[in-house]
């Protein structure tokens, strides 16, 4: 082997060494050789920096998505159309103002499907007994704002009457998320004053 090809080989080898260790060494003693402005820069962007900025570009502020920054738990439950049973009953009692107020609530709405299942009687009671309908609602609204995620971690939750209902995993027949008697059928319709879930059982 010539001096030639032997020069040759190391500098191949020498610059092979540099790129793999460069940015190794340039993580390790680059602080050494920064000039104090650079230093001085990376120092404050570090003091500076705010997870919030990061997650900011998500529009997700509070648990709200952007998406829901304007809608009310009213929008949510007038603009489905699968709703209207219990729309048509919380208006008709005594808390049809949760769905507007500034406070947030979670609401475990019966699909309109689930309020066909009622029997005649059940329909007239609720209709001609204003304290049974209005304590029919107050079964299915929690104060707060809970998720699908917070859901899947409770085993209860207290209602807007006091009333303590089961709620989660273990609530469920099925393994699903499920609240009193019924399961979760949809979760996280969002709006801003709190958060709707569909279930698929009027709690009487």
């Amino acid at each position: 082997m010539t001096d030639s090809t032997t020069r040759s080989n190391r500098l191949v080898v020498i610059l092979g060494l540099s790129m793999a260790l460069g940015p190794l060494t340039a993580l390790s003693f680059g602080s050494r050789y920064a000039d104090e402005e650079t230093l001085a820069r990376a120092q404050a962007g570090l003091q500076n920096a705010k997870p919030a900025d990061v997650l900011g570009k998500y529009g997700d502020v509070d648990g709200v998505p952007s998406y829901a920054s304007s809608k009310t738990l009213a929008d949510v439950l007038s603009g489905s159309g699968v709703f209207d049973d219990f729309r048509t009953a919380l208006q008709n009692s005594d808390k049809a103002d949760l769905l507007t107020g500034t406070g947030a609530y979670t609401l475990f709405v019966p699909s309109d499907e689930a309020f066909a299942r009622l029997t005649d009687e059940q329909r007239a009671a609720l209709r001609d007994d204003p304290a049974a309908l209005a304590s029919l609602i107050s079964k299915h609204i929690v104060p707060g704002r809970y998720s699908a995620t917070d859901l899947m971690q409770m085993r209860e939750a207290r209602t807007i009457d006091g009333a303590s209902i089961a709620v989660g995993p273990t609530a469920s027949a099925g393994g699903h998320i499920g609240f009193g008697g019924s399961d979760v059928v949809q979760s996280n319709l969002h709006a801003t004053n709190g958060i709707v879930h569909v279930i698929d059982r009027v709690n009487l």
